[in-house]
């Protein structure tokens, strides 16, 4: 499994993305990850277009590889199913401005 991380500024500049953008293929599906560090100094890790997928960790990079597992769970468990998988618009979720938001490649 490989993925591209793509640093985005919580700024207006950020939310211009194209909306249909997060498939890039059959196989390659494009991820919203917003990460927020909690009071305990763990990371809390939700994707934005895929509802009810995240993840935590005690730092960022395990919390990312961890929702990177879900994600893959995820789409591999729609998939199989048959069903279409229920990506959201990312653009209309609320980002805390403590947040960090990136956009990730996930293959499948």
């Amino acid at each position: 499994m490989v993925t591209v991380e793509m640093d985005l500024k919580n700024d207006a500049e950020s939310h211009q993305l194209e909306q249909c953008a997060w498939t890039q293929s059959s196989k390659s599906y494009r991820c919203h990850i917003l990460s927020v560090r909690e009071e305990d100094c763990s990371y809390s890790v939700v994707v934005l277009n895929l509802p009810g997928v995240g993840s935590c960790g005690d730092t960022e990079e395990e919390a990312l590889r961890n929702a990177n597992e879900a994600v893959c769970g995820a789409i591999e468990s729609y998939l199989a199913a048959g069903e279409t998988i229920p990506w959201r618009n990312s653009l209309d979720a609320d980002m805390p401005d403590d947040a960090r938001h990136k956009w990730i490649l996930v293959h499948v």
